[in-house]
């Protein structure tokens, strides 16, 4: 009978009985890390699909949620959906330009720089119940440092006040305003 038949597969340094050995030196299977690292890639896997799949569920909820969802401001407030440009910006006349893009070479430092606007174009999307005088769907001037973001699935909206809008646009106000 070998040492190893003895003790039970385990060998033992030092001596030929356990009692004085110094290391246990157990056999080791050569595909044990293999098998390993496969195991963790497989539990990492399922984690990852397990996640996906909560996900998956989460963004449903909020979808069958969302497709009810309104958003009507509080008091005065009208929610704006900001232009990226003034649509109503007169860029030539004839050959001569009357505006530009606001670019400017900044003279403290030598690099180009964009001039901020003071007046932002916007369009009302939402206006609350006290809003007397502004209706969806007009565009209106506003200052934008008078203007809030609203994080809103990531739509661009910004929230502002009635009083905050300099001037509003569309046809027939003359008519709403009572103005004739």
């Amino acid at each position: 009978m070998s040492e190893a038949e003895k003790n039970g597969g385990k060998f033992y340094m030092g001596g030929n009985n356990k009692d004085n050995y110094t290391k246990l030196i157990l056999p080791t299977n050569p595909l044990e890390k293999e098998f390993e690292q496969a195991r963790l890639e497989k539990e990492s896997n399922e984690a990852r699909e397990l996640l996906l799949q909560l996900e998956r569920e989460k963004q449903e909820e909020l979808d069958k949620k969302l497709a009810k969802l309104e958003m009507i401001p509080i008091g005065n407030k009208i929610i704006i959906l900001p232009y990226p440009r003034n649509p109503y910006k007169k860029i030539l006349q004839g050959s001569i330009i009357i505006d530009y893009n606001g670019e400017f070479k900044n003279p403290d430092s030598g690099e180009q720089d964009k001039q901020k606007e003071f007046v932002s174009c916007a369009k009302i999307i939402e206006i609350g119940p006290d809003c007397k005088h502004l209706k969806v769907d007009d565009d209106i001037y506003y200052l934008p440092n008078t203007a809030f973001p609203i994080p809103f699935l990531s739509l661009g909206y910004q929230l502002t006040t009635e009083p905050q809008v300099l001037c509003v646009l569309n046809e027939g106000l003359k008519e709403r305003f009572k103005m004739n």
